[in-house]
């Protein structure tokens, strides 16, 4: 067992959809409530890294244990190629899990015990997607259960971390985390059509087939913007959000996920599309917050 093969197993390129939520958490609370704390701020990246990669893997040890993934490539899967046994993935697994509450205890006595309520239930829906008599991995709701639960649950989680405030704007802010986070998923099973359909699975988009899949990823791409706009409107983002947000956004990223056809040859192509529109997306976003503290 290499550092390659935890690095496979982690799935990094899934990780984004963990950071995101804490920058821009962390960055929208000082600039609506004036506080941030920056120790805070590392710990929750950890956190929540530990916690993506541990989630990726108990995903793919139950899939290795229902033999969903026998059909997968070596190169993607550790366990397929044999790189590492169930029980070290096992091992892992609870390792992260235990890092990850040390850090979640450590918070909950520096703010208020609430979140680790919040961190049981994520934990629970993270068992849940995997592993049951039906998990939700197998069903069309994966996308919007992930979706919320990290781009609501986590974003107000951090802001309540660092500003000790809860309220309909911090879920607000959220909504287009949980737009960007549930089209990584779709994303995900968009690519593993064919091998989700032959295990049984009944994901998203072979509910609603591939070409209507397509079209739900370019319109959650262009809600980014639309729910931009709208969170200025409503004076929850300041309008200098909008600046970087136009000037960075990667609008090319619709004509260039257009262009090839999504299978799991083409895999890492298509979730490093969606992993650059969503950083771009937030980067640009927090930019814009970071210039109204500023300013």
């Amino acid at each position: 067992m290499g550092f390659k093969t935890i690095i496979k197993l982690m799935d990094i390129k899934t990780l984004v959809a963990g950071l995101v939520p804490v920058i821009l958490g962390s960055v929208y609370s000082k600039y609506a409530f004036g506080k941030l704390n920056a120790l805070y701020v590392i710990l929750l990246a950890i956190a929540m890294i530990l916690i993506q990669s541990a989630t990726n893997m108990i995903n793919d040890y139950f899939d290795y244990k229902r033999g969903a993934d026998s059909n997968k490539s070596g190169d993607e899967k550790a366990l397929v190629s044999g790189e590492i046994t169930s029980k070290q993935v096992l091992f892992i697994i609870i390792l992260y899990q235990f890092i990850a509450l040390m850090i979640g205890l450590f918070l909950a006595s520096q703010t208020s015990y609430y979140i680790l309520l919040v961190a049981v239930i994520g934990g629970l829906i993270s068992i849940l997607y995997a592993f049951g008599p039906l998990p939700i991995s197998y069903t069309p709701f994966g996308e919007i259960i992930s979706g919320v639960t990290m781009g609501i649950g986590i974003t107000t989680t951090v802001i309540y971390i660092q500003s000790g405030i809860f309220n309909i704007n911090t879920i607000l802010v959220a909504v287009p985390t949980v737009l960007f986070i549930s089209t990584i998923l779709l994303t995900n099973n968009l690519s593993d059509i064919e091998e989700d359909s032959e295990a049984g699975r009944k994901t998203l988009p072979i509910m609603i087939g591939k070409k209507n899949a397509n079209k739900l990823w370019v319109f959650n791409i262009i809600m980014l913007l639309v729910l931009t706009v709208c969170l200025v409107l409503m004076s929850i983002y300041p309008i200098v959000v909008l600046l970087p947000v136009i000037l960075i956004y990667p609008y090319k990223s619709i004509r260039s996920f257009l262009s090839y056809e999504k299978s799991s040859k083409t895999k890492g192509r298509s979730m490093g599309l969606i992993g650059q529109v969503g950083l771009k997306y937030h980067l640009a976003v927090v930019i814009g917050l970071i210039i109204a503290i500023i300013m």
